[in-house]
């Protein structure tokens, strides 16, 4: 009987979905943990504004440079954000931000609409991470992925093609036959279209502009109708 559920599974289409914003509240999570523990060091609102605007942007940066592992530039991004208004950092607030991060919570929709689109799909995260990171937040899924693709193996992060090459030669999938559904238009929808990927999916959470030039297929606010989506667009 496995055999054959095994067989019938590789017939099933792929959706790979980005894993921060997408199905967890990573921004969200590093956000508050970032206020707190500058609140707690006697910083104020505007501090914090700035500690965490310095923290996106190293961020950012540091995910273009020569590869670290995404823990790695968590703790420099906070040092630097901490140093951009005067504050030190230590071991325990570093520790602070990457519990922040395995601990994002999924959005409310996440366990159950992915439950059910198991059934009639194999699933893949693709996502700027690492096992000791997103194993815990696969665990607050709650849902077993049929593949999970990390920049810390491709040694990139997204938006690189690396990240998405990687993930193509891992399911042994053309991209044409690629659904690809995510949160960010700079870390996942350009490169999915240059890529040539079947359908895009735009799950704009966060009410953002997206680019004409690279106009999803749908763009929903959250994954709460996607098997609908999936069907239209289909």
């Amino acid at each position: 009987m496995i055999g054959v559920i095994m067989s019938l599974d590789k017939h099933k289409p792929w959706l790979t979905f980005d894993c921060y914003d997408t199905l967890v509240r990573y921004t969200e999570s590093k956000s508050a943990a970032l206020e707190d523990l500058v609140l707690a060091k006697g910083g104020t609102k505007d501090l914090t504004k700035s500690a965490w605007l310095a923290f996106e942007a190293s961020e950012r940066r540091l995910q273009k440079e020569n590869f670290l592992p995404l823990n790695q530039i968590l703790k420099s991004s906070l040092k630097l954000a901490f140093e951009t208004i005067g504050i030190n950092s230590t071991i325990s607030d570093e520790n602070r931000i990457l519990s922040a991060v395995k601990d994002a919570e999924p959005f409310s929709e996440v366990a159950e609409v992915l439950s059910d689109l198991k059934h009639d799909y194999r699933l893949a995260i693709l996502s700027n991470s690492e096992p000791d990171i997103i194993r815990f937040n696969i665990a607050r899924i709650g849902v077993t992925f049929d593949e999970v693709v990390l920049a810390s193996q491709a040694k990139c992060y997204k938006p690189s093609v690396g990240m998405f090459n990687e993930l193509i030669q891992r399911i042994n999938e053309s991209p044409k036959d690629i659904t690809h559904i995510a949160q960010s238009f700079y870390h996942d929808m350009r490169t999915a279209k240059d890529l040539g990927f079947g359908r895009r999916i735009w799950v704009n959470r966060y009410k953002k502009q997206g680019d004409p030039s690279y106009t999803p297929d749908a763009e929903i606010s959250d994954i709460s109708r996607l098997r609908e989506e999936l069907l239209v667009c289909g």
